[in-house]
């Protein structure tokens, strides 16, 4: 066996054949057609009755780890398959020990041909499944040629194998003067192999590229691939930081295999080391190397790093002595957009001879495709990275408008911001639950979707007037009008006074029916005046009763500053104190579930991209009720989204507990249970939503996270299950 060419000559006649041959490999596109085209000529000159085809193939991390067959040929028994069901050859057994006994295996690892005369007289080899073909087949395999396709960088492409050479019908050993001609047509095989492979993996790479949400999975796709083009130990992705005054390399991952080392990356901690300043203008001492090439935008290859005095590599030194480790060669590619802006830098280390495994320069032919991968790889960043700055962008916006409206009422400060929180943790126990939701789950996009819908949700209520929304009690307009009222009674109290005073000196014999008369009118004016500021606080449900006692209160009579008398209160007065429930009329609460029409309004609107088309659909449903006797639209359950009739119950939940509203106290988890139960038992709220968010104790974190404590009183949710 030899990796040297013959020193046979060759006739003129067949170096014409192999540069046709050469000719038509190289200006093959389709890796198969190359492959099948190679094994055709190798026969045909060879005279052999066989030959099989093996493309490496890789593992996830790119490293070879076995021989597929490609290409399965044998004319006597007229088997001729592109694509064979044999299981492929390891490269490796035993725990990485190179697989030498199969021989293209051997032709793998030692990067040489092996010629052969007799498999059965042959010792070094396993031939065992050559042997049990030859028994379960009747065929006789004797001779056998086998070729490693290399490329120019010395990476083994593939193998392949010649059966049986033929001379004049007999069966031969493969002629050395043929062994010299297929070694030529393996070389020219390989370079087109080579490069199309590459390219290849480059639109497979661009596909990825295009397809990867997330800039830490595209770096570490990039990182991949570069050290797998130029067989590198490792390697660092940077990305610059020119936000700040000082520009800054900031590491976004960095690899070392030999030493296991794997910083950052999608999976992994950010990187805890300190970024690298970028001086434009640095006029003093050196600049390290993947500074350098974030400042001019240079490719910088390096072939000996301690030979090297043009770049600062004290870092590198430090890194070599506390790893007991050799940085010699390195490449940085700065990674350009399509704006001609530096972004980044891609920095390798130690390119590795594919055959030797020995430290070599990078080769130019890698720098080359490296830099054309840097290149797409940046363009591809970039686009990832203005998606997510619109992005940022776009939940910045969508939470200042919730602010805003949070800042319009102190009642409902941070109901925009909490019913997000509520959303997110009732998603969970949906996505999580085996049982009703066994079959819902949610996407990346669609999670995303759902927030900007829970931020939005209120948004309509930017067109509601600060007088209706920050309506604390039933006299509230513009400030509280029982202030006014107050001061009317003040005024009749001073008449009472008068009147008192004046009957004195009038009668001063019926002096202690006086003082009674006078006490019991004071008495009952207080006690009129204390049931009106609960009834105007509307916490407690006015009766027909309560409300009559407001229409006999309004008719009292007090003096106004014209000396003209005047009721305690106007009609419109009476008609707010006697609001049957909470502090808003009939006229005020329509225009507080008008915000609603706005808010689908305003989302319907906005030219939502695909993936959030249903931000108006799940925020503007948070009060429509499972009968239909909801608003704006009135829609029933089967109407509405899963998503959507969450929301109601986050919406609701989150205003019964909530914290900041003057006009009532923190309501207690029980009792905000208890109205939930009810809600659902009147068909107003989804029964397996409200079952889930008990069973799955929702409440319970959320309280947990964002109440008080003595708000949290349930431990046993069970009586809120059951049905009534």
């Amino acid at each position: 066996m030899s990796d040297q060419l013959p020193k046979q000559p060759m006739s003129t006649e067949m170096y014409d054949r192999i540069i046709a041959v050469a000719v038509k490999i190289a200006g093959e596109a389709d890796v198969h057609r190359l492959c099948s085209t190679l094994l055709s000529e190798a026969q045909s000159i060879t005279g052999a009755q066989g030959g099989t085809l093996y493309l490496v193939s890789e593992n996830e991390q790119k490293q070879d780890t076995a021989l597929d067959f490609v290409i399965v040929r044998n004319s006597i028994l007229n088997i001729d398959t592109d694509k064979s069901n044999l299981p492929p050859l390891p490269l490796f057994i035993n725990d990485g020990e190179p697989n030498l006994k199969n021989v293209a295996c051997h032709a793998y690892h030692r990067g040489e041909r092996i010629n052969i005369e007799d498999v059965y007289a042959s010792e070094g080899f396993d031939f065992s499944g050559t042997k049990r073909f030859d028994e379960s087949t009747g065929f006789n395999s004797k001779s056998f040629l086998t070729v490693p396709l290399i490329a120019d960088t010395g990476r083994v492409l593939g193998v392949f194998q010649l059966l049986n050479a033929t001379d004049h019908g007999q069966v031969v050993s493969f002629d050395p003067t043929h062994e010299s001609a297929i070694q030529i047509l393996a070389n020219f095989a390989a370079k087109a192999l080579e490069t199309q492979l590459a390219s290849q993996r480059r639109r497979e790479l661009l596909i990825n590229l295009s397809g990867t949400s997330d800039t830490k999975r595209l770096t570490e796709q990039i990182l991949k691939e570069a050290k797998a083009i130029t067989n590198a130990d490792g390697g660092t992705i940077f990305m610059l930081n020119d936000k700040l005054e000082i520009h800054q390399l900031e590491f976004s991952l960095m690899v070392n295999d030999p030493l296991d080392i794997y910083l950052g990356g999608a999976d992994v901690d950010d990187i805890d080391l300190p970024p690298l300043p970028v001086k434009h203008n640095q006029v003093e001492g050196k600049s390290g190397l993947a500074t350098h090439c974030a400042i001019t935008g240079e490719v910088v290859n390096i072939s000996d790093a301690y030979d090297n005095n043009e770049f600062d590599f004290t870092h590198v030194r430090e890194f070599d002595q506390q790893h007991d480790y050799y940085s010699k060669s390195f490449l940085a590619v700065p990674l350009t957009n399509h704006e001609d802006e530096v972004i980044g830098v891609l920095q390798l280390v130690n390119a590795r001879d594919f055959r030797t495994n020995e430290v070599i320069p990078f080769a130019e032919k890698a720098e080359t495709i490296v830099t054309a991968l840097a290149t797409y790889a940046a363009i591809a960043l970039h686009n990832r990275i203005l998606l997510q700055d619109l992005k940022a962008l776009l939940d910045a916006f969508i939470q200042v408008i919730a602010q805003a409206i949070d800042a319009k009422s102190s009642h409902t400060s941070n109901h925009c911001q909490r019913v997000p929180l509520l959303m997110e943790m009732i998603e969970q126990a949906a996505c999580e639950d085996n049982q009703t939701f066994a079959n819902f789950d949610l996407s990346e996009d669609e999670w995303y979707e759902i927030r900007v819908a829970a931020w939005m949700h209120d948004c309509g209520k930017l067109a509601t007037p600060d007088s209706v929304l920050d309506k604390s009690t039933k006299l509230h307009l513009l400030r509280d009008g029982i202030h006014e009222v107050q001061t009317r009674i003040a005024t009749i109290r001073q008449s009472l006074k008068v009147e008192y005073l004046e009957s004195l000196i009038e009668t001063p014999e019926e002096a202690l029916k006086i003082k009674t008369d006078y006490e019991a009118n004071v008495a009952e004016l207080e006690d009129d005046t204390a049931f009106l500021l609960t009834a105007n606080k509307g916490g407690e449900f006015m009766s027909e009763e309560s409300k009559e006692r407001v229409r006999k209160i309004a008719k009292r009579q007090w003096l106004n500053s014209h000396g003209e008398l005047q009721p305690l209160l106007t009609s419109e007065e009476v008609d707010f104190l006697c609001i049957e429930r909470g502090t808003l009329s009939q006229g005020e609460r329509q225009i507080i579930n008008d915000h609603m029409v706005v808010t689908l309004d305003m989302l319907e609107s906005l030219p939502f991209p695909k993936k959030l088309r249903r931000v108006p659909e799940y925020a503007g449903g948070h009060h429509e009720k499972m009968d239909g006797s909801g608003f704006p639209r009135g829609l029933t359950r089967g109407q509405m989204s899963v998503p959507a009739r969450m929301m109601a119950i986050a919406d609701i939940f989150e205003a019964l507990t909530s914290q900041d509203r003057p006009y009532k106290d923190p309501m207690k988890i029980s009792l905000a249970l208890t109205i939930l139960k009810r809600m659902r038992e009147d068909n107003h709220i989804d029964p397996d939503l409200f079952e889930l968010f008990v069973r799955s104790r929702v409440w319970e974190k959320y309280a947990k996270t964002t109440l008080k404590p003595e708000q949290l009183d349930v431990t046993d949710a069970e009586p809120y299950l059951a049905q009534a």
